[in-house]
């Protein structure tokens, strides 16, 4: 299972693609981030019942969900109609960012069976994941409660929570710098 900084990563990067020019919009930024780490809120009912990964890569991780998930932000697109962009505009944002999770997972180690998920799911039963993996994993122990929170802190964990603190800083650095890049080389007319 990747962590919350890539997923966090991935939502930025497609917070990035949308964004207009000039300063960061801080509600959209904030929106990327959450949805693409949305997909994860599914470990609250199984903490609650005390079994963890109980509903973990369920149907929050599957194609409907997107689905859902989109069509959700068509309805904010909508109710903020006066905004210059409409609802297929926050239909694709609100998917893209959610899908990044998706994603993000297709391409994570997954060493305990059974690997990936149903993310094509009602299209297919059928479990996805990528021969290339990329991104680490953190085997959870989904056993209780608190074993699921020391699973989350083994010296193996913190390795992982240190390599996504990595991946993040170097996506965003990334991005910056190429923006950066980009408005250096814009000519200038005079007026």
């Amino acid at each position: 299972m990747a962590l919350c900084f890539t997923h966090a990563s991935a939502g930025y990067l497609v917070y990035e693609a949308v964004r207009p020019a000039g300063k960061h919009r801080l509600e959209l930024l904030a929106s990327a981030i959450v949805l693409a780490n949305a997909p994860d809120f599914d470990f609250v009912p199984g903490l609650i019942v005390g079994r963890p990964g109980a509903f973990h890569r369920g149907l929050t991780h599957t194609l409907a969900a997107v689905l859902a998930v989109a069509a959700m932000g068509a309805v904010v697109g909508w109710w903020r109609r006066p905004m210059a962009r409409g609802p297929a505009w926050w239909a694709s944002f609100a998917g893209a960012a959610y899908g990044a999770h998706l994603l993000v997972d297709f391409l994570t180690i997954d060493a305990v069976a059974p690997y990936g998920a149903r993310f094509l799911w009602p299209l297919s039963d059928g479990f996805q994941h990528a021969g290339v993996t990329p991104f680490s994993e953190i085997v959870l122990d989904a056993s209780g409660r608190m074993a699921f929170v020391r699973s989350l802190l083994t010296p193996a964990a913190l390795a992982v929570w240190m390599r996504e603190v990595v991946l993040a800083v170097v996506v965003i650095g990334g991005v910056l710098a190429a923006r950066a890049l980009g408005r250096s080389r814009v000519p200038r007319f005079a007026e």
